[in-house]
């Protein structure tokens, strides 16, 4: 499964490429209608081609409104036109419901409905069915004794917002997976509906699609900060963003209404102190590129096809991957022993030192799995409490931030974009109310706390 999905993007890649010659200098054309270069104006840029941004880009565009008659005009702008470190598609690609959060919980109920009913929203006319390859596996998090009260009440909250999850027992967890060790297994809770994983790269590539269909126009560049001076005012002026082409000295000026920061790990050094007005720059923006590794192995007295996405009490993950024994998984490791995020290396003693025992330890079969491979990944990692930060800048009205979701950002992106674009168009949340994600906590130092970040 995993290596069709490489060579899908790989294909995609190369439909969408021109001919040597045939672009400007420095773009990569992407979507249906290029552009060699950005346009002078927009009434948005989009900073972040991930599928946050492409969310956003396409809410955007379909909520629209009364910018329907003039054309809003939408630029995205991604200075990786091959993704190869972009989080979308080296992530895991699950989505669940259990979250600690109510703002979180209730994104994924909107993104899961949304992912059913996809062709609805993302289907374009004379083009193939979207078919995201969604297994609904559920997901399975064991609890500790120490951590079953937590967990219990973590899932009446669940509960109360209309997600279906159930708690196990560990006899009914031996019953149910008897390939499963449940000596330290206090109590599990199991999602019923809603969770499972899917392709991330057929995820993007319909939303950005979908979006160009749309009208949506897309670069290859970086939006640096120079420039920016726009400061909250009852009519505020445009912002003059620069849009650097890819290896060159060159930039282009793009005089817009709004920017949406959609940088994804890269959001938070977008809007570093060099980059805005001296003072602008308070609060930070706490979000940080965190390296997580993928691993995927073949054990064929594996857990089987009924297995669930399961979180181990010691944080270890893993999933199936495909058929035939295959299975995917990793580990997020302790703050102090976070790895070098300049790079996208992998440490395979990480897996054999740590992964390993741990994974052995709960599926006694794991202990004669074979490793076939690895990756890794950026975590878009919100440092104050591992929740996404949504809304207008404290201090500048015209720029908004769609980031910081800590490795939850591919299955709450279709809300997330929603909800962007209704405080971009009519300046509140119609259908989430996601006011606790805005910048006021970082304000007011009072984090938003999610437990259920793997």
């Amino acid at each position: 499964e995993l290596g069709q999905t490489l060579e899908r993007m790989a294909q995609t890649l190369r439909d969408q490429l021109p001919a040597a010659g045939s672009a400007g200098r420095g773009w990569v054309p992407l979507g249906t209608h290029p552009d060699p270069r950005p346009p002078d104006e927009a009434d948005v840029v989009v900073v972040g081609g991930g599928v946050v941004g492409w969310s956003v880009a396409y809410w955007l565009k379909v909520l629209e409104g009364w910018w329907r008659r003039h054309g809003m005009r939408v630029l995205v702008v991604e200075r990786d036109p091959m993704y190869s470190r972009a989080s979308t598609v080296l992530s895991a690609g699950g989505i669940r419901q259990q979250f600690s959060l109510r703002e979180n919980i209730q994104m994924s109920r909107f993104s899961a409905s949304f992912l059913r009913n996809i062709n609805e929203y993302l289907g374009v006319p004379n083009e193939p069915p979207i078919d995201i390859q969604f297994r609904p596996g559920g997901y399975l998090f064991l609890a500790s004794p120490q951590n079953a009260a937590a967990l219990e009440a973590t899932v009446q909250l669940q509960r109360d917002e209309g997600a279906q999850v159930t708690l196990l027992s560990p006899t009914q967890l031996k019953e149910k997976f008897p390939w499963m060790n449940t000596e330290d297994v206090a109590v599990a809770s199991y999602g019923l509906e809603d969770e499972g994983w899917f392709d991330p790269w057929t995820l993007l590539n319909a939303f950005r699609r979908k979006a160009t269909s749309l009208g949506v126009q897309s670069c290859s560049g970086e939006v640096r900060g120079e420039g920016w001076g726009c400061t909250a005012s009852p009519d505020p002026p445009s912002v003059p963003s620069q849009v650097h082409m890819p290896d060159s000295l060159e930039y282009q000026p793009v005089a817009c209404s709004i920017v949406v920061n959609a940088a994804g790990a890269w959001a938070g050094k977008l809007l570093e102190a060099e980059g805005l007005p001296r003072g602008l720059c308070q609060p930070p923006l706490p979000i940080q590129p965190r390296k997580r590794y993928v691993f995927t192995w073949h054990c064929p007295n594996g857990p089987g096809l009924s297995c669930p996405f399961l979180i181990d009490t010691s944080g270890a993950y893993f999933r199936p991957d495909g058929a035939a024994g295959n299975y995917l998984g990793g580990m997020s490791p302790p703050e102090e022993e976070e790895p070098d995020p300049s790079d996208l290396s992998v440490d395979h003693d990480y897996f054999q030192e740590q992964i390993w025992p741990r994974l052995a330890r709960r599926v006694p079969a794991f202990e004669s799995l074979r490793v076939r491979g690895s990756w890794a990944g950026y975590y878009d990692y919100n440092t104050f409490d591992q929740n996404g930060v949504l809304g207008p800048h404290p201090r500048l009205e015209n720029l908004f931030s769609a980031a910081g979701f800590s490795g939850h950002g591919l299955q709450h992106a279709p809300a997330a974009g929603r909800a962007l674009a209704e405080l971009v168009l009519r300046g509140r949340y119609e259908t989430l109310d996601l006011r606790r994600l805005g910048w006021d906590r970082l304000l007011d130092g009072e984090p938003l706390q999610e437990h259920g970040v793997v």
